[in-house]
């Protein structure tokens, strides 16, 4: 989520909570039933909502959480009276308790908070207690992040809170499910049948040809059973086309991402899948489904034991065409059902032709020239659609313009006005899709683009002009307004980029919205001459934006031929930067974004010094980016005489939560992603200081399938499994181990590679179940990097399969020159009982070593083989071991080694200064 985006919403909501007022304690206790799911007994308001004297507001059952709530202003002012007398009367009436909650509807002064936190965490009776003392911002952002996407709770809170449901409604452009329409005809026995069947299974289908109501049929169940679920979920036609690709599929809601598979095997889920692919596998999708959730799928051809939505019987085809007063005739009715019988499109179309003037003799005389549906369904609709064109041209123009059935309805109502949407669904055109978006039935969309003339060229220039102003005003505000249009027209924006269409606006939303994979290079153009073209004046908007982001998806896609190549190339597009810096009339966050992306293309080419004084111009600036401080501590970690300042930034960012001061998910993995590498014994501080915001990071990201986590703890992992390992199973336990077939990517399936592979070095642990899940994983690698086939040989080395790890790495043409893979050789030639070659290989290994916080390792195994040759000078090798050693577990485990030997006096002497 875009973190200006975020703060704002959260700011937005901790203002709205501060109006609460005297419900305040009616909502924190329905807010926090949200948030814990556990059972809470509410003390502190009686039936009318009065307050109750004398009781802890809130406890849970068991009574290990309290809970006290206060709308009192001046709650945070000091010396925080209230907040103290609440504190002390939870805890002197429930001394047992362990997690207490002071909710506040003002929000919190930090440093007045801080205070009082250190101060109460010295009182006796807080011993082995947490205090959770939450303002408004505090409370605002767990709804945000954590509550948001359940439409339940939005609907029980909104009444004390209706903000949230606005910003749910603002920003829920993402599968969301469509309002059915008000005019439909309830068909109470498909509804019966529907329901039955997701009693039996957790996936239905429900199949049919098109135009037959499956997708309305399927929304309708959606809202009739919403208080069944705590999200309802709508995906569109192609969107899926195997299970497994759901565990890569983003759902959006106030703005948050998070993963749909992740959301079904956790909650309460209603997912729905319209218009889904013939081989769609049931089965398999039932498997992803937790016991509260369930599947619809609509699909035009029948499947063994699908639900096939009957017709409409002759009396729901009757009530359909007897809207609005026009009374259809007998003989005319049993004309129309001999022809298309109950197909509800058709009907649908037949009745709007009627309420636009057609005479009931007209609509007898297309019905006996069509013939039957099966075969003729399209001639009928084509004629139906033009009786329409007089009074639906303009609107039906849009999707002609297109040349797509969907569009945005923002978009759709800025050309054609809330009338004209009005228009389209009283004449029956659409069809169910999610909020926010507008689609014709596919009968309506094929007669469309059958020919006829529906956008003339005049009409072209005055569509493409009104979408250059909508993406213009879209781009420069939060909401996504420019992501939602951007990905439903992205067909037709890179139709006309192509066309040598050149609006800056055109261009960034297609590479905003693009994946570098999938954006031809031809289309983004040449930022060189593109900024050029901006010397001497200010940037029009959008035009700075769209070159940054083109620099940065072409070097993305680069990489995909070779990193030399998109190096080579960066290289030529830098100047590019110099010209965007000199423009005029930039704002401070312009100057900002310009040098901190010129610092990111300066460190990819290998410029660290240069980058790291252009990212600490961003920071000294008027407009500090946390992105910035995350690149800093890139370049830092690996520089000794900049670890005290990496230790700053390290420290400025993990010291706040999620969405605090535009910190995102995304920077909190990044930074820990890093932790593990560098010199020196500063990271062990480091992580143990941030030991808990490290682990609720990464176990609440990583279970609402936010993947960096995984990736992060990987990279983390390598470290805690020996020097932490309590706090690596605290982290491995409370993760949800995936199906293989749901990892998507080589870099996800090789990141849970690594976490079975250092799982498995844990104290107690099933290393050889977790060794064989470590090697499936490297085994599905489509295209393994070099690393992951370094780590591949080194767990078939764990795994006492030391030949097969060998063959691996005489494989690799960079054998002769890296330390990593020769240290490898030597364990593999030890493993296989030549400690002669091993010497050799360790000794090359330890000749080419650079960086000392690995030499302890190195040396320790050259001690191991020199001993299996009975060197008697081997012990020299343990020695420098522990003087090297940088981790103080490793470190614990040599001076052991050492003592054994009785050499414990000598090392020490060596470490005196």
């Amino acid at each position: 989520m875009n973190p200006k985006r975020k703060v704002a919403q959260i700011d937005r909501l901790a203002g709205a909570i501060g109006y609460i007022a005297t419900d305040f304690e009616r909502f924190a206790g329905l807010f926090l039933d949200a948030l814990l799911e556990v059972p809470l007994n509410h003390q502190g308001t009686n039936l009318v909502g009065y307050a109750v004297g004398g009781v802890v507001d809130t406890v849970s059952d068991d009574g290990r959480i309290v809970a006290e709530y206060s709308d009192a202003g001046g709650y945070f002012e000091r010396p925080m009276a209230k907040a103290d007398g609440d504190l002390r009367k939870a805890l002197n009436r429930k001394p047992s308790a362990r997690d207490i909650f002071l909710l506040s509807g003002q929000r919190k002064r930090p440093q007045v908070a801080q205070e009082f936190e250190s101060a109460v965490r010295t009182w006796p009776e807080m011993e082995g207690k947490t205090l959770h003392l939450w303002g408004a911002e505090e409370i605002a952002t767990q709804l945000i992040e954590k509550l948001i996407f359940s439409d339940t709770v939005v609907r029980r809170l909104a009444p004390y809170l209706p903000e949230l449901q606005r910003i749910r409604d603002e920003e829920a452009v993402s599968r969301l499910v469509p309002a059915p329409d008000r005019s439909r005809i309830i068909r109470v026995d498909v509804d019966a049948d529907i329901s039955r069947r997701l009693s039996e299974s957790p996936v239905v289908t429900i199949s049919g040809i098109a135009g037959l109501g499956k997708s309305a049929a399927a929304a309708a169940y959606a809202t009739d059973h919403e208080d069944q679920y705590d999200l309802a979920i709508w995906l569109d036609a192609g969107e899926v086309r195997r299970p497994e690709e759901l565990q890569a599929l983003p759902l959006v809601r106030g703005g948050e991402t998070r993963n749909v598979t992740a959301l079904l095997r956790t909650g309460a889920c209603l997912l729905v899948i319209d218009d889904a692919e013939p081989g769609l596998s049931t089965a398999r999708l039932g498997e992803l489904c937790g016991p509260r959730s369930r599947i619809i799928l609509t699909q035009r051809s029948a499947q063994p034991g699908s639900y096939e939505l009957p017709m409409f019987v002759r009396g729901e085809a009757q009530s359909l065409l007897d809207q609005d007063g026009a009374m259809c005739p007998a003989d005319v009715f049993d004309i129309i059902w001999s022809t298309v019988g109950g197909h509800p499109l058709t009907l649908g179309l037949i009745s709007a032709a009627v309420r636009q003037g057609a005479t009931w003799d007209e609509i007898v005389r297309d019905c006996r020239a069509v013939g039957e549906l099966e075969h003729h369904g399209q001639r009928l609709a084509d004629r139906l659609l033009g009786r329409l064109r007089p009074a639906l041209e303009r609107e039906l123009s849009v999707f002609a313009w297109a040349e797509q059935a969907t569009c945005g309805q923002d978009f759709l109502e800025h050309v054609v006005q809330p009338l004209g949407i009005r228009k389209l669904r009283s004449h029956g055109l659409t069809a169910a899709d999610r909020s926010g978006i507008i689609r014709l039935h596919d009968v309506v969309y094929a007669a469309l683009s059958g020919g006829g003339g529906w956008c003339p060229p005049g009409r072209r220039v005055e569509l493409d002009a009104a979408l250059e102003d909508y993406l213009r005003a879209a781009a420069s505000e939060p909401g996504l307004r420019l992501w939602t249009i951007g990905r439903v027209l992205l067909p037709k924006l890179k139709k006309l980029i192509a066309a040598g269409a050149r609006s800056a606006a055109f261009r960034y939303a297609l590479l905003t919205v693009s994946d570098h994979t999938e954006l031809p290079p031809e289309l983004v153009g040449d930022p060189l001459p593109d900024a050029n073209a901006l010397a001497g004046r200010p940037p029009a908007p959008l035009a700075l934006m769209a070159i940054i982001e083109a620099i940065e998806q072409l070097f993305l896609y680069d990489k995909l031929e070779s990193d030399e190549i998109a190096k080579a190339r960066l290289r030529e597009r830098l100047s590019a930067f110099d010209t965007l810096t000199g423009l005029p009339g930039l704002t401070d966050r312009q100057t900002a974004e310009v040098q901190h992306h010129k610092g990111k293309a300066l460190k990819r080419l290998g410029d660290s010094a240069a980058a790291a004084e252009l990212f600490e111009q961003v920071l000294s600036g008027p407009s500090p980016m946390h992105e910035t401080r995350l690149q800093l501590i890139d370049i830092y970690r690996v520089n000794p005489a900049k670890v005290a300042r990496a230790i700053e930034l390290v420290d400025e960012i993990l010291a706040r939560a999620p969405g605090e001061d535009n910190v995102t998910y995304s920077v909190l993995l990044g930074v820990i992603e890093r932790l593990p590498w560098g010199s020196g014994n500063w990271r062990a501080g480091l992580i143990r200081r941030h030991a808990d915001a490290i682990e609720r990071t990464i176990v609440e990201a990583a279970n609402v399938g936010v993947l960096q986590a995984i990736r992060a703890f990987a990279a983390l992992g390598r470290y805690l499994s020996t020097e932490e390992p309590v706090m690596f199973g605290r982290i491995f336990e409370q993760l949800s181990e995936p199906a293989l077939e749901g990892l998507q990517t080589d870099s996800d399936r090789f990141a849970w590679a690594e976490v079975y592979f250092e799982a498995a070095r844990l104290p107690g642990a099933d290393a050889s179940g977790f060794h064989a899940k470590a090697l499936a994983l490297h085994e599905s690698l489509v295209r393994p990097q070099l690393f992951h086939l370094q780590r591949r040989a080194e767990l078939l080395i764990e795994m006492g399969r030391p030949a097969e790890g060998e063959s691996l790495l005489q494989e690799r043409n960079d054998l002769e020159t890296s330390e990593w893979l020769q240290r490898l050789m030597a364990r593999a030639r030890r493993a296989q009982g030549d400690a002669a070659g091993a010497l050799v290989w360790i000794n090359r290994a330890l000749d080419r070593l650079r960086a000392d916080h690995f030499r302890s390792e190195f040396l320790e195994l050259r001690y191991d083989i020199r001993t299996d040759l009975g060197d008697a000078r081997a012990t020299e090798d343990l020695v420098e071991a522990r003087v090297a050693s940088q981790k103080d577990v490793e470190a614990a485990r040599l001076d052991m080694r050492l003592n054994d030997l009785g050499l414990g006096r000598q090392v020490g002497s060596r470490r005196s200064p």
